[in-house]
């Protein structure tokens, strides 16, 4: 059976951790955090018994390591976890650090699965599932990162990027099963089966 959503937790964690991120930058700032939340809440679906106040504290605290360095930052969010003195107001010891392994294992370039269903939650959750944002920010990056690009160069190089990651042994790996990472992970597999069908997409995005 689910725990609910304790509001005295919510009400802490959004005084005193949520503005923490107001510094950080678009890809782990607050809007980030709050989207990787309603995610993760949204993948609570798929299960009977599940804490919703784990679930809400790993999404919260996940990408809080970024005040010390951007490298090893998940390691760091583990850290400022088991340090947090306030969430024995609301956490047994135990769950404190299931907590904080998930927010350690939620970055998975290295190929590591999480230790805990609560981990694999966060994990999947980090992972936007919305086409039109995943395309604009691989867009912005090129632009950015690539000022002399044509706009056929930048295409290409979205394209190949998105075969990096959702191709066949693509680095982008999910753990739950949900009908929201299948039509994504769908769309993005037509898009490198008909490179054209990505341009058109890209050219109304971005107005082109």
């Amino acid at each position: 059976m689910k725990r609910k959503l304790n509001k005295e937790l919510k009400s802490y964690i959004e005084a005193n951790i949520i503005p923490l991120y107001d510094s950080f930058d678009k890809g782990h700032d607050k809007n980030h955090i709050q989207a990787v939340i309603e995610r993760s809440f949204k993948l609570c679906r798929e299960f009977d018994d599940i804490d919703e106040n784990i679930v809400y504290a790993a999404a919260s605290y996940h990408d809080i390591g970024m005040m010390i360095e951007r490298m090893g930052h998940a390691q760091h969010s583990k850290e400022f976890v088991l340090k947090d003195e306030n969430l024995k107001n609301f956490f047994s010891k135990k769950e404190i650090e299931i907590i904080a392994q998930a927010c350690a294992d939620h970055s998975t370039t290295a190929g590591i699965e999480p230790k805990s269903i609560y981990g694999k939650i966060l994990s999947d959750a980090d992972k936007d599932d919305n086409i039109d944002i995943t395309l604009l920010r691989a867009w912005e990056y090129s632009l950015k990162h690539f000022p002399e690009n044509t706009f056929e160069e930048n295409v290409d190089n979205i394209y190949s990027q998105i075969v990096l990651r959702y191709g066949e042994n693509g680095s982008v790996k999910y753990y739950i099963t949900s009908k929201y990472h299948t039509q994504f992970l769908q769309e993005m597999k037509h898009f490198i089966s008909d490179k054209n069908t990505l341009k058109e997409k890209l050219i109304k995005l971005t107005q082109i």
